[in-house]
């Protein structure tokens, strides 16, 4: 225990019941297992911390002791390599892919960070590793919104997916995709590029679409780079994991300008603060060209947020808005600056707010009033 007073440890039934005196690297693909088919959103290891796991929104302590430096140098080493800590130690974080193959039919995805910390007082290492579903949801099996499926098609524009991290997007993004794929009209060629790749679409087959799929930056350099690459090879859809950067953003407007359809993700809020957000990633002395070009190429935009439900796990909520051609020229016309608050008011006659959302999750039993008051608060108030 590290020297640590025994405390009364909540959630016994979560524990990892193979739980080692020493957490090695044999068993690293094990526990990795066994929270896999827990069904826990994330794994999270720490220098002199309890082996954690997120499951269905609720952080869960999985092991009695602590772990060592020692024991997270050695997970740290075994996801990235040998030089994995190295790399920690000269300040520099890591995201890889890592997989775990428990037999010949099962195949297990993770999206590993691995971050230097301070650990009392001496110098640690934090290890967040997210699992990846093997199957896409298709949007019917995500309870999204029939205005949302009949604008997530554009022949070209902007598709734009918001919310914060943990928050569902890249899952929502991965049902469009699956959309286009499946769609017997599509004849869509889609260029996916995303850091690391989180949706594997090889069990869908397309009879009109295909999908090639490149990690940045293991097969290309960065997002900006991505975008380039995409209007070189003739994409059609061009799927960009995040929008980080100016640059990026603006090579993202650049491409819808130019009849591609283009997908991305930014983390936001909600709608008016993800219209902000993609002002400030254009660079001052571009920003009235490329506010133009957003207003011109903006087709949709989704804000999702996860909250916990009535069934003990999570359900999505939306604030989105579909902009056709009349909605574009308002946002054209408008000073940027005021884009968030005009967004804010198209969104009660034109749209769908986070408030009516969860209204209505509140009129179908979904939500509790609870969940409204302490995840809500800011775009709902109940009394």
């Amino acid at each position: 225990m590290d020297g640590l007073p025994r405390i009364e440890l909540p959630h016994e039934e979560h524990f990892w019941p193979d739980e080692r005196a020493t957490f090695t690297r044999d068993c690293l693909d094990e526990f990795f297992a066994w929270a896999y088919r827990k069904d826990a959103s994330d794994i999270r290891l720490q220098t002199h911390e309890p082996i954690r796991i997120q499951l269905h929104g609720r952080l869960l302590r999985v092991s009695r002791r602590t772990l060592t430096e020692s024991e997270v140098e050695e997970a740290v080493n075994a996801l990235y390599g040998a030089d994995g800590q190295a790399r920690l130690k000269q300040g520099e974080d890591f995201d890889v892919s890592y997989e775990v193959e428990p037999d010949r039919r099962t195949r297990m995805r993770f999206r590993v960070n691995a971050t230097a910390v301070l650990a009392r007082g001496a110098d640690g290492g934090a290890v967040v590793a997210r699992a990846l579903p093997n199957r896409v949801k298709p949007l019917s099996e995500q309870s999204v919104e029939p205005e949302i499926v009949e604008a997530c098609m554009p022949n070209e524009g902007l598709v734009l997916i918001a919310g914060g991290t943990g928050n569902g997007k890249s899952t929502l993004m991965a049902g469009m995709t699956r959309k286009m794929l499946e769609d017997p009209d599509s004849n869509r060629a889609i260029l996916e590029y995303s850091a690391p790749i989180e949706f594997i679409y090889d069990e869908i087959r397309g009879p009109t679409a295909m999908i090639s799929q490149s990690e940045v930056p293991r097969h290309i350099g960065s997002f900006e780079a991505a975008l380039r690459n995409g209007m070189r090879r003739a994409g059609d859809v061009i799927i960009i994991g995040e929008c980080r950067d100016g640059e990026t953003m603006s090579a993202a407007a650049d491409a819808a300008l130019t009849s591609h359809a283009v997908y991305s993700s930014i983390h936001a809020g909600s709608l008016s603060e993800t219209i902000q957000r993609i002002v400030s990633l254009c660079p001052v002395d571009k920003r009235k060209a490329l506010t133009v070009a957003i207003a011109q190429t903006m087709r949709l935009i989704v804000n999702q947020r996860l909250v916990p439900s009535t069934d003990g796990k999570r359900t999505a909520l939306r604030e989105f808005l579909v902009f056709d051609r009349k909605l574009r020229r308002k946002l054209a016309e408008a000073d940027p600056d005021r884009w968030p608050n005009l967004i804010e008011r198209l969104l009660e006659t034109e749209g769908q707010s986070f408030r009516v959302a969860a209204q209505r999750a509140l009129d179908r039993g979904l939500i509790t009033e609870d969940t409204v008051r302490t995840r809500l608060k800011d775009v709902y108030d109940v009394a």
